[in-house]
């Protein structure tokens, strides 16, 4: 079985016929035919039913159709993911980076990202640390060639409004809030949550609201903030005894970080998780290039 096998039934499937994906995929209808039987052959069944108006999928072809989108998708990304390598290694970056972040993202998407920085520019020497908003935003200012990552509640109108003149805040992705809790806690059963049903309960501020307790439903509730921290061990603890909440978002469920809770969304459109990469605007072209270069990686992970 080879790709080019199941890059054109993808094709066919999508367009409705034989006809009209030959013209789509620039392959006579003949060669296009005997791939798809060559396909069907080596798998031992029919994936496609063909008749006189085209050609739609068998139930087997289902199944085959999910996975080949999988497969060719996966593919790619290895091809992109290579060339990226080989782009690299021809650049030869070198040098040294201080990396700031945010330990929501630390804990969540850092780790998958460093590995895949390493592989793709070996020669640079990269220093990751774990800080707080306003921290990481003072290194960057004091520090042409840093670069920091916050995950930072939008709601926030005193941080917004204390960024030093030199510094850059580039918006990357936003994120609904979810809240964390034991799955013994009496809203686990709930579908989503309500600002008003999360205010009778202590509040755990994991990073996300600075060292100070501030956090994204000050505005909205009068909440009993119990613990504020980076420290995601004393945040578990907490939440295994019973009823107290933490601030989630969507990346810690599908890395499987605080796993052993339930994660539910909080109805509140208007407030959101916003991921920025702050940089010092006065930095070179060589210290922006590294930066540039790792944000490219980490932003396939947002």
């Amino acid at each position: 079985m080879k790709i080019e096998q199941l890059e054109y039934f993808i094709e066919v499937v999508k367009a409705g016929s034989i006809n009209a994906a030959s013209k789509e995929a620039y392959i006579s209808q003949q060669n296009l035919n005997k791939s798809l039987h060559s396909l069907e052959d080596e798998l031992g069944f029919d994936i496609l039913n063909r008749t006189r108006r085209g050609v739609s999928l068998t139930e087997e072809g289902e199944v085959v159709f999910n996975a080949a989108q999988a497969i060719v998708a996966r593919f790619e990304q290895m091809q992109d993911q290579v060339r990226r390598m080989k782009s690299a290694k021809e650049n030869a970056l070198s040098g040294r980076m201080n990396i700031h972040i945010s330990p929501m993202l630390s804990i969540s998407i850092l780790p998958m990202v460093y590995v895949d920085y390493m592989h793709a520019y070996p020669d640079v020497q990269v220093y990751c640390q774990e800080k707080y908003r306003d921290q990481i935003v003072r290194e960057v200012s004091l520090h042409t060639g840093d670069v920091g990552f916050i995950l930072v509640p939008n709601t926030l109108d005193a941080f917004f409004a204390d960024i030093p003149a030199n510094v850059h805040m580039e918006r990357l992705n936003t994120y609904p809030i979810y809240m964390a809790m034991s799955p013994r806690h009496p809203l686990a059963q709930q579908r989503s949550l309500s600002v008003q049903s999360i205010a009778d309960y202590p509040l755990i501020v994991y990073e996300a609201g600075g060292s100070t307790g501030i956090h994204a439903f000050q505005k909205m509730a009068d909440m009993h903030v119990v613990l504020s921290t980076n420290n995601c061990f004393m945040c578990e603890e907490l939440l295994r005894e019973g009823e107290a909440l933490m601030y989630s978002y969507p990346k810690y469920i599908g890395r499987r970080v605080f796993a052993d809770f339930v994660h539910l969304p909080v109805n509140a459109k208007n407030v959101q998780f916003e991921l920025y990469m702050v940089y010092n605007k006065e930095a070179t072209n060589k210290e922006r290039c590294l930066i540039n270069s790792f944000s490219g990686i980490l932003q396939q992970y947002l």
